[in-house]
């Protein structure tokens, strides 16, 4: 997967970040920022089971606004564990086919933060950490992104950006599982009209996407 962002000139004395967790503050911020509530945006528990087997292939997405962690979310590979889905290895087939594969859960913000727009997030906290995971995805050659959601809240926006129902999902009252194309969302972005979308295409200091040892298998 060959794709580039457009780059854009931001301004240098923010302190608004977009990044992937490097250290155990990182980790135990995010953990402080989980105890805040008791369900993610997808309408799950947000604590993360102790002793998650996932933990070796999963990246944590975080964004800071003036030195506090406001919002985060985990995107987990794929391995030989598959992935954390309440109908793996159901699905595995379905979803296998497409490619390399990542889940990304646990998305948690800040309840004082929810609606804030601000000059380097011009699509709020969680309009942020959706391009930074869409940024960290083209960078792993993702093929396609995976999301469980119990809260139809979360369905309603997931659909808006391009997500579609999994085959087969949602089997006896199991959470349906949606999944989001990569390459067509980025395609998006080059002919839509909306501005989000040419937000998510742009090059911005301020998303700081690196490149880690982890990757979808």
């Amino acid at each position: 997967m060959d794709l580039t962002f457009v780059e854009s000139k931001k301004d240098p004395g923010r302190d608004c970040f977009v990044y992937t967790a490097h250290s155990d503050f990182d980790l135990l911020g995010i953990d402080s920022l989980r105890g805040r509530g008791d369900r993610d945006l997808l309408g799950f528990p947000a604590a993360v089971p102790v002793g998650d087997p996932f933990a070796p292939h999963t990246t944590h997405m975080l964004v800071m606004v003036d030195g506090g962690l406001v919002a985060g979310a985990e995107l987990v590979a794929y391995s030989p564990l598959g992935l954390p889905l309440t109908q793996w290895p159901e699905l595995a087939g379905v979803l296998r086919h497409s490619g390399r594969l990542v889940q990304c859960r646990l998305p948690v913000v800040r309840p004082e933060f929810a609606g804030t727009v601000l000059p380097e997030l011009p699509f709020g906290v969680l309009g942020g950490l959706f391009k930074g995971c869409l940024q960290w995805a083209v960078s792993h050659e993702v093929s396609d992104v995976v999301v469980e959601a119990a809260d139809r809240r979360a369905v309603d926006k997931l659909t808006q950006l391009g997500f579609v129902p999994a085959d087969g999902s949602g089997a006896e009252g199991a959470p349906p599982v949606y999944r989001l194309n990569v390459s067509r969302l980025v395609a998006r972005g080059f002919r839509a009209s909306h501005p989000f979308y040419r937000y998510l295409l742009e090059y911005d200091e301020s998303v700081l996407v690196s490149r880690s040892a982890l990757a979808a298998a």
